[in-house]
């Protein structure tokens, strides 16, 4: 298997870590089969600069844009993420503001949502306020009508 991080049509995989915008322009339309990604939520973390809702939008825009034309016909878009927690403590699902944006493309028939995945996980910070979130989403597009899916190779045992 061939894993860069260096953009190649060759590459089974590329794993690239820094300005996704960067990388993204640098690759043709329609050359991806798959983008997976979890965009950073705008929390004040040390990697992402703290943004208004509506800047960190606009960059996450910028971002499906990007995607959109890289993914060929019959390819997926994962874009996985949680909630965004303003300085008031007030809680917005990502998945609910990132939609719409989304949705534009799929107005003209270039993507359809398939499915809103939510795992759970064991891990994390303990809110004081409220619940612990222990669970993410993940917005499953694809590009057409026309796209594999393995149903049998992530079923889960039903343990009988």
């Amino acid at each position: 298997m061939r894993i860069r991080r260096i953009f190649n049509e060759e590459n089974d995989v590329t794993i690239f870590h820094g300005d996704c915008v960067k990388l993204l322009r640098k690759i043709p339309a329609r050359a991806v089969q798959l983008v997976v990604t979890s965009p950073p939520y705008n929390v004040g973390k040390e990697y992402e600069s703290n943004l208004t809702i509506e800047d960190y939008l606009k960059l996450q825009r910028t971002v499906i844009d990007e995607c959109v034309r890289i993914v060929r016909p019959g390819g997926s878009i994962c874009w996985q993420v949680g909630n965004h927690v303003n300085g008031h403590g007030q809680m917005v699902p990502l998945d609910l503001l990132l939609h719409p944006l989304f949705a534009t493309y799929a107005a003209t028939d270039q993507i359809r949502l398939r499915n809103r995945i939510v795992w759970h996980f064991e891990h994390g910070l303990n809110c004081k306020n409220r619940f612990s979130g222990r669970h993410e989403t993940i917005l499953w597009y694809t590009k057409g009508d026309d796209y594999i899916f393995n149903l049998d190779a992530v079923r889960v045992p039903n343990g009988s």
